[in-house]
């Protein structure tokens, strides 16, 4: 399985970090934290198939499970990492579970934010619902400086995923942008993901935060928000005026819960 980690360290004694992007994102949303977070750990920002520079091959699993799977085992085999703590945002938070579910003798904390798959059922719909913002980008990559000042373009790129869309700064819709133009596993990765919700197990030992915004409107509470769906040592935090991507808005904010979750401080 193609996956891709942007190394980020100040020297080899800091422990590992795996941060694990969403569906149409990759390891570049992660860079607004990188001050915040490189003092403490070695950070491993991934780019998952078919996402920022990992191919996507023809034959892969790519549902949370299976993804959760490979990464561990890229983790080992490439870089030699066997135990780390995980971040992961959207459809990223759910992998992370996963992988604390299928190896919690190697994850030793988890921090999602605003996870997916905390739903009953799952979805149904044939495509994502950001596939308009899909075919925006797709066309206004190319045009990149003018799209961010039309208010109208903007709107439509952010609004069904933030309240907060006027403030996006023009690096974070630049590089979210282009990512989300160039991402060729979107439609194959959510097709995976249909029907299915997270309902593993993690034991104990994983330390485990969740951490969803209270006007987040990609998961909204309660539909996609069920707390009997994460084990019940989870530490739930909700973030106000928050949206669902938070390290957009609250970089230190979120730098900060990785670090309680994973450091205890």
């Amino acid at each position: 399985m193609a996956i891709y980690a942007h190394v980020s360290k100040k020297h080899d004694a800091l422990p590992p970090l795996v941060l694990v992007h969403g569906l149409g994102s990759a390891g570049s949303i992660w860079k607004m934290l990188h001050e915040g977070l490189e003092d403490s750990f070695t950070i491993y920002a991934l780019d998952l198939p078919g996402h920022g520079v990992a191919a996507l091959d023809s034959g892969e699993e790519l549902d949370p499970q299976s993804l959760a799977r490979n990464i561990v085992e890229y983790l080992e085999s490439e870089h030699g990492i066997t135990t780390f703590h995980v971040a992961g945002n959207s459809l990223g938070g759910w992998i992370t579970l996963e992988m604390a579910a299928l190896f919690p003798d190697r994850v030793l904390s988890v921090t999602a934010l605003a996870p997916a798959g905390l739903w009953d059922g799952g979805p149904t719909s044939k495509f994502p619902p950001t596939i308009d913002a899909r075919i925006l980008a797709k066309i206004s990559q190319f045009f990149m400086p003018l799209a961010y000042r039309i208010p109208a373009l903007k709107a439509v790129g952010y609004k069904k995923i933030t309240h907060l869309w006027r403030e996006l700064s023009y690096e974070t819709c630049r590089d979210s942008v282009v990512a989300m133009a160039q991402a060729s596993g979107f439609t194959p990765m959510w097709s995976a993901l249909r029907h299915k919700n997270f309902s593993s197990k993690i034991p104990n030992l994983v330390r485990v935060s969740v951490i969803f915004g209270e006007h987040d409107l990609t998961l909204p509470n309660p539909a996609a928000q069920l707390r009997n769906k994460t084990p019940e040592h989870t530490r739930w935090i909700i973030v106000e005026n928050c949206p669902h991507v938070i390290m957009w808005n609250y970089p230190k904010l979120t730098s900060d819960f990785i670090k309680e979750t994973a450091l205890g401080y």
